[in-house]
């Protein structure tokens, strides 16, 4: 995946000593479609899913359709805080969740 290597975008200051920062940024940066992918599925099921079970076609449908736009997150997320909105949005919704679920079992 040589377009991978062509999108990192962080050049550590003193390449001969990396500090633990350098490797975990260049981490980041080198499975950055990865961890968008996991942040869209995360984002899916908290927000857009209706029903945890789906048939297998569908899902498999899903993961890739997600996975395509993960590439896509990916290419823009050298320019764009793409993973940083993602995790908010994680952040929004998880708070959400929370919030309306006391709400449900209190009108019950």
């Amino acid at each position: 995946m040589e377009w991978f290597q062509m999108v990192s975008d962080y050049v550590p200051a003193n390449p001969d000593q990396l500090s633990a920062y350098d490797s975990i940024r260049m981490w980041f940066d080198h499975y950055r479609a990865y961890i968008i992918f996991i942040y869209l599925i995360i984002v899916y099921y908290l927000g857009f899913a209706e029903r945890l079970r789906m048939p297998v076609l569908k899902t498999v449908l899903l993961y890739v359709l997600l996975f395509i736009g993960a590439i896509i997150f990916s290419i823009l997320d050298v320019q764009l805080p793409v993973r940083s909105a993602l995790f908010v949005a994680i952040l929004l919704l998880v708070i959400v969740k929370v919030r309306i679920k006391p709400d449900k079992k209190g009108r019950r």
